[in-house]
């Protein structure tokens, strides 16, 4: 994902380090399971399976 975020200039690539499944930042954004990829356009969320996210960003 780096990679990719750094070799594209359409692409930015947000780290949430989720140090308890207790914290404020794991239930703000209802995280349960790493890793957890979302995928925005325009300002709106259109995939959040990781498949789905790898397979859009790959062109698919």
């Amino acid at each position: 994902m780096e990679r990719l975020a750094n070799e594209r200039s359409d692409i930015s690539l947000r780290v949430v380090d989720i140090v308890d499944w207790e914290s404020e930042v794991a239930a703000q954004y209802s995280i349960r399971g790493l890793p957890t990829l979302w995928l925005y356009e325009d300002g709106r969320q259109v995939a959040t399976e990781l498949g789905d996210v790898l397979g859009r960003l790959n062109g698919r």
